[in-house]
């Protein structure tokens, strides 16, 4: 995916809102930028307000995340960027696509299990202060 400059920023600022800058805009726009990567948007007035992002090896995907700005939360927007994000998945070969979040985010876990995703396994203390928790959404 080919961002402008203008989108290149919004999508930094929601990166760095949502995650507090976990990842640099230059380690953003790398992975953007990969041709392994599936990355989707959404926009409401013409400005990105939530992403996802992930990438496909073989027939595999991974979620590295999905952000939507706090005063669009709870509108649906992140099931629609999962299901837009899965069905491109699928169109590059993947047959199923993993992901892992902290235990304590029951949001994000709902959000998931609601489009299919299994808990397959926790990685204790993986990120120091909590758990990780591995899903696995089969697209069959």
């Amino acid at each position: 995916m080919k961002l402008s400059g203008k989108e290149e920023q919004q999508l930094n600022e929601v990166e760095q809102q949502c995650f507090h800058g976990s990842w640099t805009k230059e380690m953003l726009l790398e992975e953007v930028n990969n041709p392994l990567c599936a990355v989707v948007t959404a926009e409401r007035g013409g400005s990105i307000v939530g992403f996802a992002l992930g990438k496909i090896v073989a027939d595999e995907a991974e979620l590295y995340q999905i952000g939507v700005l706090p005063e669009y939360r709870r509108q649906h927007i992140g099931n629609e960027l999962l299901t837009a994000l899965h069905e491109k998945m699928r169109e590059r070969g993947a047959v199923c696509c993993f992901l892992e979040v902290r235990s304590r985010n029951s949001a994000a876990a709902a959000l998931y299990e609601s489009l299919g995703y299994e808990k397959i396994s926790v990685r204790k203390g993986y990120y120091g202060d909590d758990d990780a928790v591995i899903y696995k959404l089969s697209f069959a």
